[in-house]
């Protein structure tokens, strides 16, 4: 694969009140980016975030590394208008480091259907994924909006427009599996392709579905969280946490596993490499809320899906899977 990517998590509120990263070090953030660079050989960084001045520092940070920036602007629960916004500015910023001389993708969207306010009923992305999985309210919502797959395109030719309009190199966009997307507007194909109890053959044969001619495939995301079975929860492994709880806590009694998650992963990565996609991106680098503990109810990172842990002092250790992922980047 010519891109060998790792997710880098800036900041986002996925669910209200509860942001992904609390606290952002400037000096850790380029250490950490360095590292991705030299200790995992990754060659490119997508860079997810909310927060402009955060995203503009890390696309320094990780241009000044080397590494292709992939910039990921996100705003959940947002209007289309109001993503759209913050996309222009984001475009503003990849502009100015490509003018420099860095290597720039701005990816004008992510899995928008969820995390985006107006292509299905719902104000928070819980109450959208709800909709997503019940009838009865997802034809209320096509009442009221649309067929979703045709608003959520009427929402990306609009949002490659802005990117295009203040942006001059490459254009992406990060998608569900199930969203049935009008690529015609963009650069690459991305999507975030986890496995869900699926064979590691049938996962793999999925990414027939979305090449499409001149548009390379850039799994934007795939990975797996730290506990024996994630592998079968795929992107929703995480949801075995409370968060209602104080403090917070496993909802369920999983079993932590680095070794699962290392093997799993790279699994993952060499069925992309057979399957002949242009890159792929592992998620994440770290989960930063979700904390490493020695008590096992208490230790949430056997739900995050970072290569390191995060331990309480805000400090990191490798897990397996660091050391999977670095072997087969270092392979090329």
């Amino acid at each position: 694969m010519r891109i060998r990517g790792i997710v880098y998590d800036t900041g986002v509120e996925l669910l209200p009140g509860r942001p992904s990263r609390p606290d952002f070090d400037p000096d850790q953030v380029r250490a950490d980016l360095r590292g991705i660079a030299t200790e995992l050989h990754a060659t490119a960084v997508r860079l997810v975030g909310e927060n402009l001045d955060r995203l503009r520092l890390a696309a320094e940070a990780a241009a000044e590394a080397g590494l292709a920036v992939w910039l990921s602007p996100a705003l959940p629960d947002a209007t289309s208008a109001a993503a759209r916004l913050q996309l222009g500015s984001c475009a503003d910023i990849g502009e100015r480091l490509r003018a420099r001389g860095a290597e720039v993708v701005l990816v004008a969207g992510w899995e928008s259907t969820l995390f985006l306010r107006g292509i299905v009923s719902g104000a928070t992305t819980t109450d959208r994924m709800a909709t997503m999985t019940s009838p009865r309210r997802l034809l209320w919502s096509t009442v009221r909006h649309g067929p979703f797959p045709w608003a959520l395109n009427r929402h990306l030719r609009r949002a490659a427009a802005t990117a295009r309009s203040r942006f001059q190199g490459p254009v992406a966009y990060a998608a569900l599996g199930f969203e049935r997307v009008d690529w015609r507007p963009f650069d690459l194909v991305g999507v975030d392709h986890y496995r869900s109890g699926e064979s590691p053959e049938a996962w793999a044969a999925a990414i027939g579905r979305w090449r499409r001619p001149g548009k390379p495939v850039v799994l934007t995301e795939l990975g797996c969280a730290t506990y024996a079975g994630a592998e079968a929860r795929g992107a929703l492994a995480w949801t075995v946490v409370d968060r209602d709880a104080d403090p917070p806590r496993l909802r369920e009694p999983v079993v932590r596993d680095e070794g699962a998650q290392a093997e799993e992963i790279g699994r993952l990565l060499d069925a992309a490499d057979a399957a002949g996609v242009a890159g792929a991106f592992v998620h994440t680098y770290a989960s930063f809320s979700y904390p490493h503990r020695p008590e096992p109810e208490l230790d949430l990172d056997t739900a995050g899906y970072g290569l390191v842990a995060v331990l309480p002092d805000g400090s990191v250790r490798r897990k397996a899977a660091f050391d999977a992922v670095a072997r087969r980047f270092a392979a090329g």
